[in-house]
């Protein structure tokens, strides 16, 4: 166990208003710029599970800049990853019972979770701000016991609409002491919440970041060729997401094993590079997908992130591929999916309502419940190239349109601001 559970995330990127306002209009610019300057000299700091791997540390990579940008004190901590895999084993089970998983978690497993957390909480009430804003479910029992008399939110980035009542029973007391609870979706909402707690505003993705690029294809295949030994001229499917039960690998190799009989020559990379050290479970299950894919040539499978740069060969991955694909029937929201459709990507998304709430069904993208209505929609993509590229211009207007950046820092400012009134 470390001396010190919660490290602070040193940030050096500096950006400028002018770079994000462009991407509002002008009465969204007004309001953003009035929003902030209600908050200026007050200290918001957020804590969450892990500095790199996952779509909240992505967000909070960029949103601490973007506060600082107007004049907002921001700090970011995370938990130290020598905390021990006990503890992350433990909050695996209970992020996964929030989903609604019946998962058992011992007597000894609630005393050790409520210990560390005891911990935690003792650190953060050392850490002087205004508004204190947890993430991530791992830091729940934290954050309520900490800071009794400051302004805490509880971002639920998990889909909570049927959650294991057990468990669910033993935290809603926790999440039921936040001044504000902010869910990405109103079907996520379970439990006797005050509406008064309770916000909706959905995750988005920075426009400004090195992951949002757009690449040609031309020099992407090239790349994963090299890269990954994949070949540059074949029909490229790919998913770019976390080894997860919840986004059902296993369905997307026998959807593409369907699609084969169609194109012989496809291929298949499933992207999961294992950065973020709160899933110990991702090990099990991409040994599961291993041992199905075998020694597949048209399989390509990316867990160990050793000797790759995982942000270029995932940016790589995202323009390269013919079809997107997020087999989830859980998500959150899906950051994923919105980095694609920016992408320019016509993305076949699972029954995950995170992911429902940016596709419409054969608008800008598809959404499909079983292995073999996503091979149908993967074959009828790649045989009908220009209505492809419609719906990938379709889904980027939709990401412009709803989910960048600047709408969501301006979300943040009003939920800090009806904290402090």
């Amino acid at each position: 166990m470390p001396q010190t559970i919660l490290k602070k995330v040193i940030l050096t990127k500096q950006i400028r208003r002018a770079d994000f306002l462009k991407f509002m209009s002008a009465r969204k610019k007004r309001d953003l710029l009035r929003q902030s300057s209600y908050l200026v000299g007050k200290r918001v700091v957020h804590i969450n599970a892990v500095a790199d791997g996952g779509g909240v540390a992505e967000i909070l990579a960029s949103l601490i800049p973007y506060l600082r940008s107007l004049s907002v004190e921001s700090d970011w901590y995370f938990i130290n990853p020598d905390v021990g895999k006990r503890f992350f084993e433990i909050t695996n089970k209970i992020h996964n019972a929030l989903q609604g998983a019946p998962v058992k978690i011992s007597g000894r497993e609630w005393a050790e979770y409520k210990e560390i957390s005891r911990r935690i909480a003792e650190e953060l009430e050392k850490i002087d701000c205004d508004i204190l804003a947890i993430n991530d479910s791992q830091l729940l029992l934290a954050g309520h016991l900490a800071h009794l008399t400051k302004h805490k939110i509880y971002f639920s980035h998990i889909d909570t609409s049927s959650v294991f009542k057990p468990v669910w029973k033993k935290l809603f007391p926790a999440i039921l002491s936040y001044h504000r609870v902010v869910f990405s979706n109103r079907d996520f909402v379970n439990g006797s919440l005050p509406d008064s707690k309770v916000k909706i505003f959905t995750p988005a993705i920075d426009p400004l970041a090195p992951k949002q690029k757009i690449i040609p294809p031309k020099e992407t295949r090239l790349y994963l060729k090299k890269q990954g030994g994949i070949p540059a001229h074949c029909p490229l499917i790919a998913q770019i997401s976390r080894f997860d039960i919840w986004k059902t690998p296993m369905g997307i190799i026998q959807a593409f094993r369907i699609v084969q009989n169609t194109y012989p020559n496809a291929q298949l990379v499933l992207v999961g590079f294992n950065t973020a050290k709160d899933n110990p479970a991702a090990k099990i299950v991409y040994k599961d997908i291993a041992a199905v894919a075998g020694k597949s040539r048209d399989i390509f499978l990316f867990f160990n992130p050793k000797g790759k740069n995982v942000l270029e060969f995932t940016v790589m991955a995202q323009n390269g591929a013919d079809i997107i694909v997020q087999n989830s029937i859980k998500e959150g929201f899906g950051l994923v999916v919105t980095e694609a459709m920016w992408k320019r990507q016509a993305v076949i998304g699972g029954p995950a309502l995170g992911i429902r709430k940016q596709i419409r069904n054969g608008k800008n993208g598809f959404i499909v419940k079983s292995p073999e209505e996503m091979a149908q929609k993967i074959i009828f993509l790649l045989s009908h190239p220009v209505e492809r590229k419609r719906m990938g211009n379709a889904a980027r207007k939709t990401v412009f349109g709803s989910f960048l950046f600047p709408r969501l820092v301006l979300d943040h400012l009003k939920l800090y601001q009806s904290c402090l009134k």
